[in-house]
């Protein structure tokens, strides 16, 4: 995104709570948010989402445009909006894929062939599905498969302390996927 990058936006809320004297602490309090996620944030390490810049310029006494400029408020919207369209159509298509592997899987008990390319097709397919949705969660730092779905459904990011630090949908993926494969395999060596 031209413009709207997790460093320079960082630099922009490091120089506008400098400039009030707060710490990350202090930020951090008045948005409900870790000081971590204030730090992530400064560090480039994770993007503000819309809603936390909206509260963080009531906080600082500053017009949103001051944080990122007005090209930057619309691209910030278009960008979460582009990133819940594409998270959406990965795990729609994961879903849609586990119909033929269960249906690959069940021809194989039933008929004793050996089909290892066509699981082999499905894992290069899946893998690099799996590895998109993973980066958009760290990016928009959801944490659990119901920050997922609510980010999906509504764009509506997480925020606050009490926040879980569970698995991401990529790992139940990944995990189901795996067994599938390791007992192709067995299949085809014992």
């Amino acid at each position: 995104m031209t413009g709207l990058d997790k460093e320079t936006i960082g630099r922009r809320v490091a120089e506008l709570r400098d400039g009030r004297g707060w710490s990350q602490e202090a930020l951090a309090e008045r948005l409900h948010v870790t000081r971590q996620t204030v730090s992530n944030w400064e560090r480039g390490k994770t993007l503000v989402d819309v809603q936390s810049l909206a509260a963080m310029a009531d906080e600082l006494g500053c017009p949103l445009s001051e944080l990122l400029g007005e090209e930057q408020v619309r691209a910030a919207r278009q960008g979460t909006e582009a990133a819940r369209r594409e998270l959406a159509i990965v795990y729609v298509v994961l879903a849609l894929l586990w119909v033929p592997a269960i249906a690959l899987d069940l021809t194989e008990r039933m008929s004793g062939t050996n089909l290892l390319w066509v699981w082999c097709a499905l894992l290069v397919v899946c893998a690099p599905l799996a590895w998109r949705a993973w980066r958009l969660e760290r990016d928009y730092d959801l944490r659990v498969t119901r920050e997922v779905a609510r980010f999906i459904e509504t764009g509506e990011l997480p925020a606050g302390d009490e926040r879980p630090k569970g698995h991401r949908v990529l790992g139940l993926v990944g995990v189901v996927v795996i067994f599938l494969l390791v007992d192709a395999l067995l299949d085809v060596f014992f």
